[in-house]
Parts: structure tokens; sequence; C-alpha cells
């Protein structure tokens, strides 16, 4: 925010007035599932930016082997994973427990805890799974504060981690497999249609 009213002092009390559930990632009010606000739909231009040149079977071939490439990629991984969160998520957490290490910890209750980080103090409530820092809520994954509370109370993680992040629900995200398109030869076009792609009516585009 001091970036931006360096810029211009305007935009930075427009935020303030238009209220932070309008603009910040951590009052967002649905479920980013760790993911920030992005246009997956121009990520994927990026990546097939050349193909889009190509004639319409051979972009949806193009479409379809790179989808085949991925599930499959991303398949193999989740098999070749050991532990209960899938890789990306199972280092986020190891590091948060690396962080934790240095964080003291008082106990209020059986399930709210005070978590003290140098000269600030953070509560902690495992039991709504919600920290005061927002990141345990915005991430469904123990921050370093309350990896810090579950390890004073020498409870295990799994029953704080979204289940999205389990290795289990990798499997079955892409279990379902990416068909292959059979060779054009063999696709069964009703006669109407090809001939409306081959000669579209007037003003129409093929």
């Amino acid at each position: 925010m001091s970036k931006i009213e360096e810029i211009d002092p305007r935009v930075k009390a427009y935020l303030y007035d238009i209220g932070y559930h309008r603009w910040s990632r951590v009052h967002a009010t649905v479920n980013r599932t760790w993911t920030m606000t992005s246009n997956i739909v121009e990520s994927l231009n990026a990546v097939t930016k050349d193909s889009r040149e190509l004639p319409i079977v051979e972009l949806l071939e193009y479409m379809s082997t790179l989808l085949e490439r991925w599930t499959n990629e991303k398949l193999l991984k989740a098999k070749g994973t050991f532990t209960y969160l899938g890789f990306k998520f199972n280092k986020e957490l190891d590091d948060n427990q690396t962080l934790s290490q240095k964080l003291r910890v008082g106990a209020s209750t059986d399930h709210i805890h005070t978590v003290i980080d140098g000269v600030k103090c953070y509560i902690v409530c495992l039991e709504n799974k919600r920290c005061s820092c927002g990141q345990y809520q915005l991430d469904e994954l123990p921050c370093a504060h309350a990896s810090a509370a579950l390890r004073h109370r020498n409870e295990s993680y799994e029953n704080c981690c979204s289940p999205y992040y389990t290795r289990e629900s990798l499997l079955l995200t892409y279990e379902i497999p990416v068909n292959p398109l059979p060779d054009e030869s063999k696709w069964n076009v009703p006669q109407h249609i090809a001939e409306e792609v081959i000669n579209p009516p007037s003003g129409g585009k093929r």
C-alpha cells in the first residue's frame, strides 16, 4: 500500500473506501484453496500460442495430446508420492513446521493457543482451523503458528489440512484418463454437418 501511495495517493484512498473484501486476498469470500487470483485462460493461451494457427482438426489433436500428457505426468507424480499430502503441500507444511520451532506457545484452552513470534502475538484456534495471521484459514494448511500449537499439544497435522491436498485426492483427480482422438477417417460426422463446414452458408464462417 505504501508503494501504491507513492504512485497516486488517491488509489490508496479508493481501495480503503471500497473495502478490503473487494480486493484483498485474505478477505476473499470464496475458497481459493491456496491459489491467488489468476486468469487460467491466459495461462493456457500462452502454452497454446503457436498451435492456434493450426487448422481445427490439428488444433483439437494438439490440445488432446497436451491434456493427455499433463494428466499422465500428474498421475505418475501422485503415484510416486508416499506422504500423506501431495509433494507441494507436504513441502509447505515442512517449511512451516521448521519455522514453528522458534515460536513460544501458551495454551488458553484445549483448542485456543497464544503463539509468540518475536514481538508479535498470534491467536490460534485449532478447533476452527483459524489463526489471527489469516494464513491458516486461507491456505487450509497449518501455518507456522498453528504448527507450533499442534506441536505443543503433541497432535498430528492430518486432520488439520484440507482433504484436497492429500495424496488420495490427487490420485482421484487424475484417475479419469483423457482419451486419445481416433483417426480423422474414423470420425462419424453427419453428412449435412460436414457439408456446412466445407461449404458454409452465405456470410457464415468456416
